[in-house]
């Protein structure tokens, strides 16, 4: 056991180290700046401006890719319309016994309209097809729509529009934008060259052209 002098001895030490420990302790600094701070306005302000610009350039670019798109679309859509429209007067030509350019007699062609090409059928039924000025007034797209008509004096049935007014370059008969050729057919030359000549978004046009043969004996 220890006796009262080196209890006092224990005692004195043990305050001695522990004071020279608190002496050695640093409190925290509390108004020590945290590394961490928040944005400033100015850096705020500057990040949105930023961003705007960003947004800006990435929106005209979306806008300007849209628009190529769509563009791209309506030209498909065109080069689809026009190469139907060649193969249904194409298939028309085929089943038909004679094909002209000139009117049956007794056949009225509706005014402001262009007739282009008559068919006659096995029963003796006449097609005409006859070009539209857009310009006279019309709902479908412009500069002319071909019609195909089975009735004298009624304009028929819309089959393409977007055709061109300039010539197609066939050298066959017809007008602006639709063109036929040869007519009239002979026991030697049954073939018919259709020529259309289609406006296109861009401003550029496209040529599609077409032989086809009629299967008939008949001329």
């Amino acid at each position: 056991m220890m006796n009262s002098s080196s209890r006092t001895t224990l005692i004195l030490y043990l305050s001695q180290n522990m004071r020279g420990r608190l002496s050695t302790y640093k409190a925290p600094n509390m108004r020590q700046k945290s590394s961490s701070r928040g944005f400033t306005l100015v850096e705020l302000l500057v990040g949105m401006v930023i961003t705007s610009i960003f947004l800006a350039f990435a929106g005209s670019g979306l806008i300007s890719i849209l628009q190529s798109h769509r563009q791209t679309e309506a030209e498909v859509d065109q080069h689809i319309q026009l190469n139907r429209a060649v193969d249904f007067i194409a298939d028309d030509i085929r089943e038909a016994k004679a094909v002209s350019t000139t009117a049956p007699s007794g056949w009225i062609v509706p005014a402001n309209y262009n007739a282009i090409l008559y068919l006659t059928k096995p029963d003796d039924s006449t097609v005409a097809y006859y070009t539209f000025d857009t310009s006279a007034g019309s709902n479908w797209q412009g500069p002319q729509v071909i019609y195909r008509s089975t009735v004298s004096n009624a304009k028929g049935n819309p089959l393409v529009d977007r055709v061109s007014n300039t010539s197609p370059g066939c050298s066959g008969s017809g007008t602006l934008g639709f063109e036929v050729s040869p007519s009239p057919l002979t026991s030697s030359e049954r073939s018919v060259r259709l020529c259309i000549l289609g406006d296109l978004p861009n401003g550029t046009t496209e040529l599609v052209q077409y032989t086809v043969t009629l299967r008939s004996n008949d001329v």
